[in-house]
């Protein structure tokens, strides 16, 4: 009995581990996207309504200040409430939450919003990143209203700060002290 009770206990437990695997295998892929000029455009049109999270992913080769946006607008039309466009509902860059403004506007029998997520982080490390845009995709029966966002990122060379130009010349100063006082120590030896 206790032999069924395990062998029933250790299949479960493979069946489960063999689904989840599979299910980690079928995960999105990140879309690699690549600096030119020191510029990445992104963005997405969508086919059909619903939510999504898309995932752009860089590689940085020297230590780099990264600055951008992500924007989108969408409308509700009417008691309905029909929404088109794309309504964002995060934007995250290597782990860190975009700042999100929005305005609304009118329109003659609807109600629409503009919205941009901005991003800025300073002194990123040589290594690869990832950008997260998440978000509602709205209606796509009018083609007149496109469900789409777009954003841009910019890369700009990381500058050290003051104070570490001043690390650096005092290393220097202590480099060349102790050179200076070895040598004088073998003259007198």
């Amino acid at each position: 009995m206790l032999a069924t009770t395990f062998k029933k206990g250790a299949v479960a437990l493979a069946f489960g581990l063999t689904s989840l695997a599979a299910t980690s295998a079928f995960a999105a892929d990140p879309i690699i996207i690549t600096a030119t000029d020191g510029k990445i455009y992104f963005g997405n049109d969508f086919g059909t309504p619903g939510t999504f999270t898309d995932v752009f992913e860089f590689t940085l080769t020297a230590p780099t200040d990264v600055s951008g946006t992500a924007s989108s607008t969408y409308f509700s039309f009417g008691a309905s409430a029909v929404f088109y466009g794309v309504d964002l509902t995060s934007v995250v860059l290597a782990g860190v939450s975009a700042n999100h403004t929005f305005q609304t506007t009118g329109v003659p029998g609807a109600s629409g919003t503009s919205e941009t997520y901005t991003f800025s982080l300073d002194g990123l490390t040589a290594g690869t990143y990832q950008l997260t845009v998440s978000g509602i995709a709205g209606d796509q029966s009018t083609p007149s209203y496109k469900s789409s966002y777009g954003g841009n990122i910019t890369f700009t060379a990381a500058v050290p700060e003051p104070s570490t130009y001043g690390m650096l010349a005092l290393g220097l100063g202590l480099v060349g002290f102790a050179a200076r006082a070895r040598k004088n120590a073998s003259k007198f030896a």
